[in-house]
């Protein structure tokens, strides 16, 4: 009795102390919020971004010639969005850098002057090409700084320390492991919407309801499956362990555990949802914003950890619950 009592499994950590491990985590290493809080002071005092040559140039040079040369009644169905574009080539503000990926409070946001003397410089952007340009090296810093920032945090979670040699040894594999995640992800889940869009759209005419169901069903079918997966860059990251058995891990740590797994990540959407909306009340053009990127990188670096204690926990008793009926199997077998 003593032994089968000594080989149960300790039961996992909840969703609530996942929660409170993430930001005691945090409030014991403020370390962790320092890619974020710097991203954001950056993009505060850093270069703009003005889209307005872009949408001028995509007016005349491409827009009002293509439109020109159609007949008279598609000239009048298409003035309404051209006089948009104009519009937009006129009057948009200059915008914060966009970057991808980060927990950024400031990124894709209307600039404002600062609350000093400094006036930053404005980078005008003047063709479609510099868009897609500046789009991409967006991504691929988002995408590097993502890769940093994550390591960081499962080193902590997973060790109680900040290594940064780890976390520099470790970055090319994770940041390699974590491209093909993202790539695989996509293509799979896809083309796995496709048919459900395609039926949907030949419905349409049919039936606008019908059509609505149908879409609806094609996103709860990605959201279950992506629910399975969601796992899969805590492997990578805090098991090192490669992209595949990073996935199967995952599933198996939500399936033994789906109610859990979908209420924390009600609870962290609900939490960065509300909160990201306090923070954004704080005017970006005075000295309150730098209050609000110190709570916004605080709040979100608290919710990842969280995801990473959850997942640390939850495996371990998987590993313990699947090492506890082998035995027993083998108990079995014996006797």
């Amino acid at each position: 009795m003593e032994s089968e009592k000594a080989n149960t499994p300790t039961p996992p950590v909840g969703v609530i102390e996942s929660l409170t491990r993430g930001f005691e985590t945090v409030a014991g290493s403020l370390v962790l919020i320092l890619l974020p809080l710097l991203l954001d002071l950056f993009l505060w005092v850093g270069p703009r971004l003005d889209f307005r040559p872009a949408f001028a140039s995509y007016y005349y040079d491409l827009w009002e010639p293509m439109v020109a040369s159609m007949d008279t009644e598609m000239q009048s169905g298409l003035k309404q969005f051209g006089d948009q574009i104009l519009e937009l080539s006129e009057t948009m503000p200059d915008q914060y850098l966009p970057i991808f990926g980060m927990p950024s409070l400031m990124a894709w946001r209307e600039a404002e002057p600062l609350p000093f003397g400094y006036i930053p410089p404005v980078w005008e952007v003047r063709t479609s090409v510099d868009v897609l340009g500046a789009n991409v090296l967006s991504l691929l810093a988002g995408f590097v700084l993502f890769g940093c920032y994550i390591t960081v945090i499962a080193e902590r979670v997973k060790s109680g320390k900040t290594k940064f040699g780890r976390v520099l040894a470790r970055l090319p594999i994770n940041l390699i492991w974590l491209g093909l995640f993202f790539v695989t992800a996509f293509i799979i889940l896809f083309l796995i919407y496709i048919p459900f869009l395609l039926v949907s759209a030949s419905f349409l005419l049919v039936s606008e309801l019908l059509s609505a169901v149908i879409n609806f069903l094609g996103l709860i079918l990605i959201f279950w499956i992506a629910a399975y997966v969601v796992f899969t860059i805590h492997g990578i990251f805090l098991n090192e362990r490669g992209l595949f058995r990073s996935l199967w891990d995952s599933i198996r740590v939500v399936q033994w555990n789906m109610p859990q797994t979908i209420t924390l990540f009600l609870l962290v959407a609900i939490l960065s949802t509300a909160l990201s909306r306090i923070w954004l009340l704080a005017p970006v053009g005075s000295w309150t914003a730098l209050l609000a990127i110190g709570g916004n990188a605080f709040v979100q670096t608290g919710l990842i950890a969280a995801t990473f204690f959850y997942y640390k926990d939850r495996y371990r008793y998987w590993q313990e619950s699947r090492a506890e009926m082998l035995a027993r199997l083998e108990q079995h077998r014996i006797q």
